[in-house]
């Protein structure tokens, strides 16, 4: 009777623990068949969003490249792994300790670390960021792995047999091909499959070391978020779920059938390179087989441009546009630091444009080959940060607002940013992970201008913020509107479209234009100094700034759009919505962050000090 117990507590600690692990994969599998673009709540039934990854030209460029990359790291990687570790453990030589223990850093340094420090190498040697620069950073860290794997692997291997196949007369090339590659071969295959899937999974270095035309699936999904990650990316994910299934499913079966090693590791690199040329198919079919004459490089905010709108660029001139994204002012900057001549046209906030100017990375922008520009609305011109627009073109501007659910907080409750310290919202807002925003909104507070420096007005935006920090369940900058929806927050400050967007979802979150000022920002096309494409980049600014296109981008994001020739194209669902179009008189009393020189590093150490 206790053995039966006993068993059947084992069966249940075993369902609880795979139910652990599967979960998460089993919701992102449902999800991909949800109705509701946003993975938040069920609302039907859809193959859809398989039929939309199969025209999604960006997703399926990512999955394209990552594929590459993998492909390629992986191979390199093998070959000088397995000869290193060969090396190693074979022959004795002097500083071969040292050497053991260099290679296996990048098993334990950090990955921010290395990211840095290879975007930092490249730039020192003036190799642009991109795709081989992305080969190369996925190889440093990807031999460590395979020189742990191949080395555990020959440390049963017996070295006797290579002696005797000499002895039969075998060279020493003859000897590695028919001897020592099969026995050490299991080695080999989990390191190649180990590399293959680190790189194919791999954000931060990435992150660092890829330029235009090279973003990698998990960049293209961590640059998604902003609007909620699309039931497209989860038809994609379950797509590769499948697929490894098979694979390792095929791979025990050829194991269970006593096929050699060597054989198996055939069939699955031929596995790995069919599935390779298939996903390069699929993106070529995707994309049409027209060869575009030249390309256009354009870098912009996450989620900020519908590709829609790049694919009609793309008909209209036959350019490729290679676009990649950023998630803050600051990364576009390194970027730009680093090699803004792997950028045509780059998209940068109001106070960014006065830094960029400052540190002579952009161009100045002839206008005459922009003749829509008569499009703009004169209050969007002429800003303080470019009086002339010499360096810059209004692209979309935002407005912060504070939206809440009014269902879990009394209408009337919330009207200004002061009441974000209410005792009510302890453990309950999500507000931007944005500093100068954050603290911007302190010093409306207290009643300076959110440009504010002086030493004592930060001093008070410190001991206020530190109040606040209780009431702050999240920094998030990418989709706080998700937390709203879904229950987990009672209010965000966000920008009004994440507002908008929430309220679609569910119409009793509120919003509120506060009080004390809106924080406003303006997003601008700018052009790199050292930029490949001027003229290119000067017909892609002119297009966006058609009226049809400019209000598709609109309609797609719903941010403020400075085009007022697109306004009758917009629709009045967008265009009456306050949290997008505040009043005239709000908008009058709002304020545009400027660039604070030096003093940044105090909005830096506060920032750090008190998060």
């Amino acid at each position: 009777m206790k053995k039966k117990n006993s068993n059947i507590y084992k069966s249940l600690y075993m369902f609880i623990m795979y139910l652990f692990l599967y979960i998460p994969i089993m919701v992102l599998i449902v999800f991909s068949f949800n109705e509701s673009k946003l993975n938040v709540v069920w609302t039907g039934f859809t193959f859809k969003w398989y039929n939309s990854l199969l025209h999604n030209a960006g997703i399926l460029e990512a999955v394209k490249n990552s594929f590459i990359v993998a492909a390629v790291s992986t191979v390199i990687s093998v070959i000088i792994g397995t000869f290193a570790a060969l090396g190693l453990y074979k022959y004795k030589f002097k500083g071969k300790n040292i050497l053991d223990s260099v290679l296996n850093i990048p098993l334990v340094i950090p990955e921010i670390v290395m990211g840095i420090s290879l975007l930092a190498f490249f730039s020192m040697v003036k190799l642009p960021t991109g795709r081989v620069a992305l080969i190369i950073a996925h190889v440093t860290f990807s031999i460590a792995y395979v020189i742990s794997v191949v080395k555990a692997r020959l440390e049963g291997f017996n070295s006797s047999l290579e002696e005797a196949a000499m002895d039969l007369g075998a060279t020493p090339f003859e000897t590695f091909i028919h001897v020592t590659l099969p026995v050490i071969m299991p080695g080999v295959i989990a390191g190649g499959l180990l590399a293959f899937t680190l790189s194919l999974d791999d954000v931060i270095i990435s992150f660092f070391v890829a330029g235009a035309g090279s973003m990698t699936l998990p960049l293209k999904v961590f640059s998604m978020v902003k609007f909620g990650v699309t039931p497209e990316i989860n038809a994609l994910s379950t797509i590769i779920i499948v697929l490894t299934f098979i694979i390792v499913g095929l791979s025990l079966f050829l194991k269970n059938i006593n096929l050699n090693m060597k054989r198996v590791g055939t069939i699955i690199l031929s596995i790995v390179i069919m599935t390779s040329i298939m996903g390069y198919s699929l993106f070529s079919f995707a994309k049409g087989s027209k060869g575009p004459k030249q390309e256009l490089n354009v870098f912009n905010w996450s989620e900020y441009l519908p590709q829609s709108v790049i694919d009609k660029f793309e008909e209209t001139y036959n350019i490729k546009v290679n676009y990649s994204t950023f998630s803050s002012n600051e990364e576009m900057l390194a970027k730009l630091m680093a090699g803004g001549g792997n950028y045509d046209i780059a998209v940068a906030s109001d106070f960014m444009v006065e830094v960029l100017t400052k540190q002579g990375l952009i161009l100045e922008i002839n206008k005459e080959n922009i003749p829509n520009i008569k499009n703009m609305g004169s209050q969007f011109m002429s800003l303080p940060f470019d009086k002339e627009n010499k360096y810059s073109l209004p692209y979309m501007w935002l407005a912060g607002i504070i939206a809440y659910d009014s269902s879990k907080i009394p209408e009337g409750t919330i009207t200004g940013y002061e009441d974000l310290w209410k005792s009510e919202l302890k453990d309950s807002l999500v507000v931007l992970d944005d500093q100068r925003a954050i603290l911007g909104i302190t010093l409306k507070k207290l009643g300076y201008s959110i440009n504010e420096t002086s030493l004592e007005a930060l001093a008070k935006a410190k001991e206020e913020f530190k109040k606040l920090k209780p009431n702050i369940k999240a920094y998030d900058s990418d989709s706080p509107k998700t937390s709203l929806i879904n229950g987990e927050a009672k209010a965000i400050f966000a920008w009004g479209a994440e507002g908008a967007v929430a309220q679609r979802e569910n119409p009793k979150i509120k919003y509120v234009i506060p009080k004390e000022g809106l924080f406003l920002q303006q997003d601008n096309f700018v052009i790199p100094k050292d930029a490949k494409n001027v003229k290119a980049a000067e017909l892609f600014i002119n297009f966006i700034m058609e009226p049809e296109i400019s209000a598709e981008i609109s309609k797609h994001f719903p941010y403020g759009n400075p085009n007022t020739a697109a306004y009758p194209l917009i629709g009045d669902e967008i265009m009456e919505n306050i949290a997008v179009y505040p009043p005239e008189e709000e908008l009058k009393g709002g304020e545009y962050l400027k660039d604070v020189g030096d003093k940044i590093t105090i909005f830096d150490r506060i920032w750090s000090e008190v998060k």
